[in-house]
C-alpha cells in the first residue's frame, strides 16, 4: 500500500461574499419582469386606435422600443450569467422616468392626464432594486417634485377653486407610500436571506471541521490498520501449517474491507474543498489519484471546455454522484481502469465515469440504493442520470447531463 496522499486545502479558492451583489440581483429580475409587462401594455394601449397624425406618435413609440431593447439586454446579461451592476438598472429606471415624463407632457392634458399612474411601478421597481431607504426616497422625491412642478406649470393646470391640490397631494403621497412599502418588504427578505445565507455558511464551515477531522484521526487509523493487515498476510504467507489458506482467506478479506472503509472516508473527507469553492475538476482529480492510490486500479480524470463558476450544491451532487460510480466500479466490476469525463459546453455539462469490468447484471437498478440515489442527485440538479452496461467483460458508463440555466438563477 502507498502512502495516502495529504490534503491540501490551502489554495482553494475561498468564496467571495457575494449577498450584496445577490439582493441586487434579485431585485434587477423583479424589475425587468415588471417592465416587460408595463412596457408591453402601454404599447397596445398606445397603439390601440392611435393617433398617427399626433406629432410625438413616432418619437414616443421609438423611445419605447427602446427602453424594450435595453431591458431585453439586461435580461439576456442576466439570462446567461454577466455581470449586472448598479448602473444598469439605474439607466432603466430613468428611461422609464423620462418615458412617462414625457408621455404627461406631449399630451397636453396636464393635471388631468392619467399617465402618472405609471410612475407607481417605476418607483416600486425602483425601490426593489435599491433597497436603501434614503436611495428610495430620494429618487420618489425627485419624482414627486417634478410631476407637482408639472401639474402646476402645464395647462390646465391644478385647479385651486375646486381644491385639486388635495388631490395632487394624495398623489404624490402615494408615491412616498408605495416606496415605504416596496423599501420594508424588500428590507424583510433581505434580512431573512441573509440569515438563510449565513444558516448555509455555518454548515459549510463544520462540513469542512469534519472533514478535516475524519482526515486527521478516522482515516489515518485506518490506513494504519490497512497496513497492519499488509504485514498480518506477508507474515502468513510466510508460514507452511495447515491453517495457512484459511488465515490468508481472512486477512485478504479483511484487507479488502479496509480498503472499501478508506475509500468510503475519503467522501467526507474530500468534499470540504467544495465548500472552501475549489472547482469540481480539481476535487475530482484528486479523487481520482486517491482512488488509484487505495484500489491499485488506475483512474484518470479527462476534460474539456472551461468550468464555469458553478454552486456549491450542484458541485457537491455531481462529486457525489462521481463517488458512488467508482465505488460501483470498484466493489463489483472488477475494472482494469476507471476514467472519469467532465465536458463543459456552452449551455452545459457532462459528467461520465467509466469502468472496462464486468458489466452490470440484470435488475441492477433494484439492488440497493447506489444508482437510485445518483439519479435522485441529478433530478435535484434538474439533470438526467444515463447508466450504460454491455455484455459482461464490455464495462459500464454512467453519465449525469445538466444545463446551467438552471444554476445560474437566470432571470
Amino acid at each position: 500500500m502507498r502512502t495516502m496522499p495529504r490534503d491540501a486545502v490551502d489554495d482553494s479558492r475561498r468564496t467571495p461574499d457575494r449577498t450584496g451583489a445577490d439582493d441586487l440581483l434579485y431585485g434587477v429580475r423583479i424589475s425587468v419582469w415588471v417592465r416587460w409587462f408595463l412596457l408591453l401594455a402601454w404599447l397596445l394601449q398606445f397603439n390601440y386606435r392611435p393617433n398617427f397624425a399626433h406629432p410625438a406618435y413616432i418619437p414616443t413609440t421609438l423611445f419605447a422600443v427602446s427602453v424594450l431593447a435595453y431591458n431585453a439586454y439586461v435580461h439576456y446579461r442576466l439570462r446567461s450569467g454577466r455581470t449586472v451592476t448598479w448602473r444598469w438598472p439605474l439607466a432603466l429606471s430613468a428611461m422609464d422616468v423620462t418615458m412617462i415624463t414625457a408621455g404627461i407632457v406631449v399630451s397636453g392634458s396636464g393635471f388631468q392626464n392619467t399617465f402618472f399612474v405609471l410612475y407607481y411601478p417605476t418607483l416600486a421597481m425602483f425601490a426593489v432594486v435599491f433597497t436603501s431607504f434614503r436611495l428610495s426616497f430620494a429618487g420618489a422625491t425627485m419624482v414627486a417634485v417634478g410631476y407637482a412642478a408639472m401639474s402646476l406649470l402645464l395647462e390646465p393646470g391644478v385647479d385651486f377653486e375646486s381644491k385639486e391640490e388635495k388631490v395632487l397631494f394624495t398623489r404624490i403621497a402615494v408615491m412616498y407610500g408605495v416606496v415605504a412599502a416596496v423599501n420594508l418588504v424588500s428590507r424583510f427578505e433581505r434580512i431573512r436571506r441573509r440569515e438563510a445565507v449565513e444558516r448555509e455558511r455555518e454548515l459549510q464551515r463544520e462540513r469542512i471541521e469534519l472533514s478535516q477531522n475524519i482526515h486527521d484521526t478516522i482515516a489515518q487509523s485506518a490506513y494504519i490498520i490497512g497496513l497492519g493487515i499488509e504485514t498480518a498476510i506477508e507474515l502468513a504467507d510466510a508460514r507452511e501449517d495447515e491453517d495457512r489458506g484459511a488465515l490468508l482467506a481472512k486477512l485478504h478479506a479483511t484487507h479488502a474491507l479496509s480498503k472499501a472503509t478508506m475509500w468510503e472516508l475519503r467522501h467526507p473527507i474530500e468534499i470540504g474543498p467544495l465548500f472552501e469553492g475549489r472547482e469540481l475538476g480539481r476535487v475530482l482529480s484528486s479523487h481520482a489519484a486517491t482512488f488509484t492510490t487505495i484500489t491499485s486500479i488506475p483512474t484518470e480524470l479527462v476534460h474539456s471546455g472551461r468550468e464555469p463558476p458553478l454552486p456549491t450544491a450542484t458541485r457537491r451532487l455531481l462529486f457525489s454522484i462521481a463517488h458512488n460510480a467508482m465505488t460501483n466500479a470498484f466493489r463489483h466490476a472488477h475494472p482494469g481502469k476507471v476514467t472519469i469525463s467532465l465536458d463543459f459546453e456552452d449551455d452545459g455539462l457532462r459528467m461520465s465515469v467509466s469502468d472496462d469490468g464486468v458489466g452490470l447484471p440484470e435488475g441492477y437498478a433494484e439492488r440497493g440504493h447506489g444508482f437510485r440515489n445518483m439519479g435522485a442527485d441529478a433530478e435535484r440538479m434538474g439533470g438526467r442520470l444515463e447508466v450504460v452496461t454491455g455484455e459482461p467483460g464490455r464495462g459500464t458508463t454512467v453519465t449525469c447531463t445538466i444545463r446551467y440555466d438552471a444554476h445560474r438563477g437566470g432571470g
